[in-house]
């Protein structure tokens, strides 16, 4: 009896729409209306479905996005970017309602809760933090996470949201029955950043004064690009991949000494090469004048992993 119930998923390929450059994210409206498209050339472009010619819409950024969604009534489409904004749009005219700057680093995720005008976004700053899209207000930070937030997911009802990080967790966020009040959370937020604000100026009273250069001097570029962030993500990369190596080659050279000896399979992400030569390949294919950018851009954990390094490189100068 089930299999004459079942249906076969039948898809057949209907069209291929071409864009300038490289496709990093894409999203359906709810009525089906619109394909909204992020392209690499720091542009969304959004078809309208039926239509083979022209662009819908066209919207552009200092920076690519790296996220987007539109709300359930098809009214508005937020989108998340490297250049750590989340912008709101409104898409009957496709004009933006609101430019907001939303976290420290990258914007990797946004989404609209079901039914409402409430976002959720999280960010490489270890943050996620809950928005009124049409008040443009921040309504709540929540904090947890050890690292990068990469992706999260709301469930239908907007009972609670679920994070993934590069701590290497899931968090999952319920929603509860305690009274909110916006006016408290500002008033924490704006203690925080007077704290903060006193740090700073403590820190920098005793920290040595940078003397001006002589006029007519002349000294390197440190304007970050998507280049040297991009230049950066691939190099912690390479460190992590190379970390996890080191790991294996170690559990592996424990085992043989055990006598429970087994050919040793490298990552096939290693290329061939040792953790060592591959996090060399990986700064070797960073411009000159992208590098100190990149390497300022580290986070220190990984400036560290980059450090632990230098012994072997200096000892054989031939390979840098």
């Amino acid at each position: 009896m089930s299999n004459m119930h079942s249906k076969p998923l039948m898809v057949s390929h209907v069209r291929t729409m071409k864009m300038n450059d490289d496709v990093q994210v894409v999203a359906v409206s709810p009525d089906a209306k619109y394909i909204p498209a992020a392209l690499l050339d720091c542009t969304v472009k959004g078809q309208a479905v039926g239509y083979r010619n022209g662009a819908a819409i066209a919207l552009r950024f200092l920076l690519p996005v790296l996220c987007m969604d539109i709300s359930s009534d098809g009214a508005l489409l937020v989108t998340g970017s490297t250049d750590k904004n989340l912008k709101i749009w409104g898409l009957d005219f496709g004009d933006c309602h609101k430019s907001i700057f939303a976290h420290a680093d990258s914007v990797m995720a946004v989404q609209f809760v079901r039914n409402t005008h409430y976002v959720f976004s999280v960010g490489k700053d270890r943050l996620i933090k809950y928005w009124d899209a049409d008040k443009f207000e921040l309504l709540l930070t929540l904090e947890g996470h050890h690292a990068e937030v990469w992706c999260m997911s709301i469930n239908n009802h907007g009972d609670f949201i679920v994070s993934g990080s590069h701590d290497r967790s899931i968090r999952r966020w319920d929603h509860t029955e305690e009274p909110f009040f916006i006016e408290e959370e500002k008033e924490k937020r704006l203690e925080q950043m007077f704290e903060s604000d006193l740090d700073n100026a403590f820190e920098n009273m005793y920290a040595p004064k940078e003397e001006l250069p002589e006029e007519g001097a002349v000294a390197l570029a440190g304007k970050k690009t998507q280049e040297t962030l991009s230049a950066t993500n691939s190099s912690i990369d390479a460190l992590d991949i190379a970390e996890d190596e080191l790991k294996r080659i170690t559990k592996h050279e424990e085992e043989k000494r055990k006598g429970k000896v087994a050919d040793f399979q490298s990552n096939v992400l290693m290329l061939g090469l040792s953790p060592l030569d591959f996090v060399l390949r990986a700064l070797s294919n960073v411009y000159a004048n992208d590098m100190e950018q990149t390497l300022l851009a580290l986070p220190f954990s990984d400036a560290l992993k980059l450090l632990s390094y230098l012994k072997d490189w200096t000892i054989n100068p031939d390979k840098v």
